[in-house]
């Protein structure tokens, strides 16, 4: 079997809702290691509003914008994305 072929094959199952969940989660982990983010958003809210984390709100605020294009993607397009990511 050609590998485009083994993809497509692979890209042609449904998805569950618990199964797109865990997906978009594990490719917002690989590309944007947002639990990270999170932890420190929830142990230390004065450091994480404050203008030295800046940079690090913005790369979350862009994880987030990822996450809600995900949430619209094709079950294909997901495990897609889990395939290049290597999630």
């Amino acid at each position: 079997m050609k590998p485009q072929a083994a993809a497509l094959s692979a890209t042609a199952r449904k998805l569950s809702l618990r199964e797109r969940h865990r997906a978009i989660g594990a490719i917002l982990e690989a590309r944007f290691s947002v639990s990270a983010f999170e932890e420190v958003r929830s142990t230390n809210a004065e450091y994480w509003a404050s203008p030295r984390n800046d940079m690090a709100r913005g790369i979350y605020g862009e994880a987030m914008r990822e996450k809600q294009r995900l949430a619209h993607a094709s079950d294909a397009h997901l495990l897609a994305e889990i395939a290049a990511t290597g999630a």
